[in-house]
Order: structure tokens, then C-alpha cells, then sequence
């Protein structure tokens, strides 16, 4: 998966659950600027703010551990 696919699936949740960038922002606790380059798919988002805005969206993601 890229940071764009990560970002449109951010958004498409975002959305589907009427909440703007700002309300969004606020929840996780951070700026609405950083929730459009998350959206946007900017490759140099912080990893726990995006980790924190995908589970105030309730979105989970599974890892695999390839050892």
C-alpha cells in the first residue's frame, strides 16, 4: 500500500462520516494542515499522528511480521 492509497482511504472515511479536516484535526489532536498532507499522501507524516488519526477515524490496519 502507498501513502497516496493510505491518504484516499483517510479521506473516503473522513467523508463518509461528515466530519471536515478541522473537526478531524481537533480530535486527534492536531493541525488541520496535517490531516490534508496525510490526505494528500505526503510521504513525511509523522507515523503516530497518522497511526492516532486512523483510529479516531476507527480504521485498523493489520501488519505482518515476515519472519
Amino acid at each position: 500500500m502507498t501513502v497516496d492509497e493510505v491518504g484516499k482511504i483517510i479521506r473516503r472515511a473522513r467523508k463518509a462520516q461528515g466530519i471536515t479536516q478541522s473537526a478531524l484535526a481537533m480530535t486527534a489532536n492536531t493541525a488541520p494542515r496535517f490531516i490534508s498532507n496525510l490526505e494528500n499522501g505526503k510521504p513525511t507524516c509523522e507515523i503516530g499522528k497518522a497511526l492516532h488519526v486512523l483510529e479516531c477515524l476507527g480504521i485498523s490496519i493489520e501488519m505482518k511480521d515476515p519472519a
